[in-house]
């Protein structure tokens, strides 16, 4: 009888000093997940603008030179070149296209989107890994492509001016030596003056609508010199 009455008296605590147990467990449990990474997700890198997921062409190359294009991209004739040298073997080369919507002014005021390439560099199906070990040359012709044109990439988290690029009327030229996603900016009021099939707002119709006119005085003017005449002559 007595053992039993000690061990209802020593119940209460054994259960407290399980639930406790029980506590600390748990808490040591959320440390360890705590420790090993677990918690609210990393911040997702913002998408490019503009997409640059089109493919337009995808090429293996291998140690020697080469060259891709010139391809059309999304209107504008753009064209690879590889150095001999630029990677150890052989790559996956790929050349995608951006919405140029999309890309809009690209975070330069007063700008528009007139061109545009992504380039992509696999080694066994994964991205090539580091830098090229020579860097490649890529060129953009359009007539959208003036002097004043500026050159962008992606960063990662936006479009900054591209320093190694070579803008001339008519031809953007870059160098690089890992994944870019370019685009070349034009003034808003430049990109709209060169859009193929584009009018200025003087057109023909206003010029033929004057030479019209102009006629119809003339005429008048003739009509009036003869019928003065032929008074003169009656009187």
């Amino acid at each position: 009888m007595m053992r039993w009455r000690q061990m209802r008296r020593l119940g209460p605590r054994v259960a407290i000093v399980m639930v406790g147990s029980a506590a600390l467990a748990v808490a040591a449990a959320g440390g360890a997940l705590a420790s090993t990474g677990y918690g609210p997700p990393a911040p997702v890198a913002p998408a490019v603008p503009g997409g640059f997921s089109a493919v337009v062409t995808s090429q293996t190359i291998g140690p020697a030179s080469g060259k891709i294009g010139p391809v059309d991209v999304d209107g504008i004739p753009t064209t690879l070149t590889i150095p001999a040298g630029a990677f150890p073997g052989r790559v996956q080369i790929t050349l995608t296209a951006p919405n140029l919507a999309g890309v809009g002014a690209a975070g330069f005021a007063g700008h528009s989107a007139v061109a545009g390439v992504g380039i992509r560099v696999q080694e066994n199906g994964s991205t090539y890994p580091g830098t090229f070990l020579k860097p490649l040359t890529l060129t953009m012709s359009s007539s959208s492509i003036t002097r004043s044109s500026v050159v962008v990439v992606w960063n990662g988290a936006a479009f900054v001016t591209e320093s190694s690029a070579t803008v001339t009327a008519g031809l953007a030229t870059v160098s690089f030596d890992s994944d870019p996603n370019f685009a070349v900016l034009a003034s808003a009021g430049t990109a709209a003056s060169t859009i193929p099939g584009a009018t200025g707002a003087t057109t023909g119709k206003p010029f033929l609508g004057e030479g019209i006119a102009a006629a119809l005085l003339l005429l008048l003017g003739v009509a009036g010199l003869g019928y003065a005449r032929r008074r003169r002559a009656g009187a």
